[in-house]
């Protein structure tokens, strides 16, 4: 067999070794995420999943510092990889997994002291009220266990176990539809057992992979607490865009939620709600993609390798368009089937989930582009450049369309914010990429010369 290790590996082979368990991992947990939200919708109803839309922007907020923090250690633990420094690559990952234990426990546990202020400025109402705490709470309570596979999941891939990316998803998938049946069917917890459901099943994933930081069988291997702020300071600088990204994401959630809250109603939350889960299935994919540059990215920068870092963009492009492309035609004939999952055949429902649909695949056509656009910069250490991406895409073009459109087009305009978002921001994630890209090649032919 071939060696597809990231010092001496065919691109393309490396590349999909990492791509493939990721974005089959990633699409396992966006399959929870939906059979989480077909549990809600079928027992709960309408009202618990808005609910949920309401209380994730917050929730979203809290898993982006998770990102932070691991992506920012990952990048730098791969760079260290390529410089052959494997005991300082296990430093920083162990250093990673402190702040990220006490950075998200003090954020966690000080959200539950002002909750109800929280879920009021969420948009709640006083009839979602008490869903959207009763939803909260427990993922408040048990949030290191809600995000710790991002971390795990994360330096796996750095430590060249992909695949274990795969299992991760998997026991995270059948632990929660298990729980989700217990906690809500059997137990009679409603939306309070999805929230506990969904912490648990997390837990039992991120427990799947640390053995392999202890055991040999990871190029990342947990060694002696060992860091400073200055090594924080640059883990948050680096990872600083992969937090944006979510965080842009999570303030358009909340703009829509208040939009469509004046505009439509609870039931047009719902719908946005049902169209939040069919679009993380899209997504997850291409970040699962995007994900798989990082460490390839990074570790044959640290090498010195341009070809090889031009060769897995050419790929990753080809393999993120023709995700989209085919998720654009899956759901643009075949939808029906999937919304009704989730309704339990309230004809509105489905209705005004239909027509968001209709409008929001365009942006599947050129999303590839800028989240490889922003993962790309965040494997470089050009987290300015691709925040700045993240922040277009998801914020604040998606703000300017939300304003502009609705005004002309009534309520639809606010299901084509999204894809005219993506394709405003298309123009300038590629200026920025060959920009950076040049500069790439530019002080490579300096370190030769020199």
């Amino acid at each position: 067999m071939k060696d597809l290790s990231l010092e001496s590996g065919c691109v393309r082979k490396v590349f999909f070794k990492f791509a493939i368990p990721s974005i089959v991992g990633l699409l396992i947990v966006s399959m929870q995420i939906m059979i989480d939200g077909m549990f809600i919708g079928n027992v709960v109803g309408p009202r618990g999943l808005a609910s949920v839309n309401l209380a994730m922007p917050y929730i979203s907020i809290i898993m982006s510092v998770t990102m932070m923090i691991s992506a920012g250690g990952a990048v730098l633990s791969s760079i260290s990889l390529g410089k052959n420094k494997k005991e300082r690559a296990g430093e920083i990952a162990t250093f990673t997994l402190v702040s990220y234990l006490i950075i998200v426990g003090i954020i966690s546990i000080g959200s539950l002291f002002f909750l109800d202020k929280i879920i009021y400025f969420l948009g709640a109402n006083k009839g979602l009220f008490p869903l959207v705490k009763a939803y909260m709470k427990p993922l408040l309570l048990l949030c290191i266990f809600l995000n710790i596979p991002i971390y795990t999941e994360t330096f796996a891939r750095v430590g060249e176990k992909p695949n274990s990316v795969f299992l991760s998803g998997l026991v995270c998938c059948l632990s929660n539809i298990v729980l989700d049946y217990l906690f809500i069917v059997k137990f009679g917890w409603g939306i309070s057992g999805a929230a506990y459901a969904t912490a648990t099943a997390n837990l039992f994933g991120g427990l799947a992979l640390l053995g392999y930081f202890f055991n040999g069988r990871s190029q990342i291997q947990f060694s002696k607490f060992k860091g400073s702020f200055k090594l924080l300071k640059k883990i948050l600088y680096n990872g600083s865009s992969e937090m944006l990204t979510v965080v842009s994401t999570s303030i358009a959630a909340f703009l829509f939620n208040r939009i469509i809250m004046k505009e439509i109603g609870e039931i047009g939350v719902s719908a946005l709600t049902i169209v939040f889960y069919v679009n993380t299935i899209v997504n997850i994919s291409l970040y699962g993609l995007a994900q798989a540059l990082q460490p390839i990215i990074s570790y044959n920068l640290g090498a010195k390798r341009i070809e090889k870092i031009y060769d897995v963009l050419k790929i990753a492009f080809i393999t993120g368009g023709s995700i989209g492309i085919l998720f654009f035609i899956l759901m643009k004939f075949y939808s029906a089937p999937i919304v009704d999952m989730f309704t339990h055949k309230n004809f509105e429902l489905t209705s005004l989930t239909n027509q968001a649909i209709a409008y929001f695949i365009f942006a599947y056509i050129f999303s590839f582009i800028n989240i490889i656009s922003s993962s790309f910069h965040t494997a470089i250490e050009k987290p300015l450049e691709s925040a700045s991406i993240a922040c277009l895409r998801s914020l604040i073009f998606v703000g300017i369309f939300l304003y502009i459109l609705p005004s002309i087009f009534g309520a639809r305009g606010i299901w084509m914010a999204v894809p005219m978002a993506e394709f405003t921001c298309l123009i300038i994630s590629i200026i920025m990429m060959r920009r950076s890209f040049r500069g790439i090649e530019y002080k490579m032919r300096l370190s030769t010369i020199n």
